[in-house]
């Protein structure tokens, strides 16, 4: 786990960055744009101020790089030399995924056409263990398989991480997601606030031309 204060102070500064080199400020972006660019801007902060170790946090900026309509966004925020290591590594990524499907296909192949005889040993056995131990046990086994398939659909990454360790990984990205909503919300008010002030500058100023 990482410390949190220092972390949150790391992604405050890096999200206000990544937002003005978006361009949110400019009036020419529609909303849809500026939906897209917070959205950025917020999990290339939150996952460049965890830094690099955190499997989830390269997973993440991976994932947004391997959309092609995010280019033009990743290129402002991150810089030409860090998106194209981004999209390099998620090039990678997905070169040893698919390598590693296809070297268990082969051999689930393999075991298939030897393992005639012992699948039906392992058949036997597990009627015997659901006789012995109920039914329980087994549907506890499957929620508990079903919730872990789930944990790693929804932490960047999480598809090669096993155990223990997609426990690790899915607790400290809760944590910074957590934050990365207590953020937003601050600037949202700062942002509310800031109108509110602008618009009593404006009445006492209309005020004060009319008397």
């Amino acid at each position: 786990m990482h410390a949190p204060r220092k972390f949150k102070k790391a992604f405050m500064e890096r999200l206000l960055l990544s937002l003005q080199v978006a361009g949110l400020t400019s009036k020419s972006m529609g909303l849809r744009e500026r939906r897209d660019a917070v959205r950025l801007s917020s999990d290339v902060a939150m996952a460049s101020a965890r830094g690099r170790a955190a499997p989830w946090a390269r997973a993440l900026v991976a994932r947004h790089a391997a959309e092609r309509r995010n280019e033009p966004l990743l290129r402002r925020i991150m810089g030409g030399d860090v998106y194209e290591r981004a999209v390099s590594s998620s090039s990678s990524a997905a070169a040893t995924a698919g390598a590693a499907v296809a070297r268990s296909r082969r051999i689930v192949r393999r075991s298939q056409r030897v393992a005639c005889s012992s699948r039906r040993k392992r058949r036997s056995l597990a009627m015997a263990a659901a006789a012995v131990s109920g039914g329980g046990a087994l549907a506890a086994r499957r929620m508990v398989k079903g919730r872990l398939r789930l944990l790693r659909r929804l932490v960047p990454g999480g598809e090669a991480l096993r155990g223990f360790s997609l426990l690790s990984e899915t607790l400290d990205y809760v944590v910074c997601l957590k934050t990365q909503v207590e953020l937003m919300h601050s600037l949202c008010k700062g942002s509310q606030q800031q109108k509110l002030v602008k618009t009593e500058s404006e009445g006492v100023q209309a005020e004060v031309l009319a008397s």
